[in-house]
């Protein structure tokens, strides 16, 4: 059995559950969305923990220049103004490139997701909807309604007060 076989079977295993066809499709679904949504939020907080460094010393950047552009401004220098002004804007592309990164790392996983149901069913019908909607139409809203679901799960976690 190759790789992606144990994958396939794994990932399709929630889908056979129940006998229910309609239900089956909607359990294995969420099971894919809540699973995607759970890696992107561990693969997002690693990547956020290896950068926190970096990041931290780019927003600090972005203050001390920010910062002295307006001091230059306030005294009429609009030569040092213009040049705080830019390596504030370098700074603050920096902070968005690392944004960026943890981004992807949210997301990776229900575009892989989304990309093996899309191949699993694909010409498969989906139940209550048009012909030509794919899987697609479930599994975002419930990808989305994990992430949401999840980082709350994880702020209350973190909030509780320790003993």
């Amino acid at each position: 059995m190759t790789p992606f076989q144990v994958l396939d079977s794994l990932l399709i295993a929630p889908f056979r559950l129940p006998a229910n066809p309609n239900a089956g499709l909607l359990l294995g679904i969420c099971a894919l969305a809540v699973a995607s949504a759970a890696i992107g939020l561990g693969g997002s907080a690693l990547v956020a923990r290896s950068q926190r460094t970096r990041r931290d010393s780019q927003e600090s950047e972005v203050a001390k220049r920010s910062e002295l552009s307006y001091q230059a401004l306030r005294e009429g220098d609009k030569a040092a103004y213009l040049a705080q002004n830019h390596l504030a804007q370098q700074a603050y592309g920096n902070t968005l490139a690392l944004a960026t990164g943890r981004g992807a790392a949210l997301l990776w996983p229900a575009c892989g997701a989304l990309t093996w149901l899309c191949w699993r069913f694909d010409g498969v019908p989906m139940p209550h909807l048009w012909r030509s909607a794919g899987p697609a139409v479930f599994f975002l809203p419930a990808f989305v309604l994990a992430l949401w679901g999840l980082s709350r799960l994880g702020r209350k976690k973190n909030a509780a007060p320790s003993a």
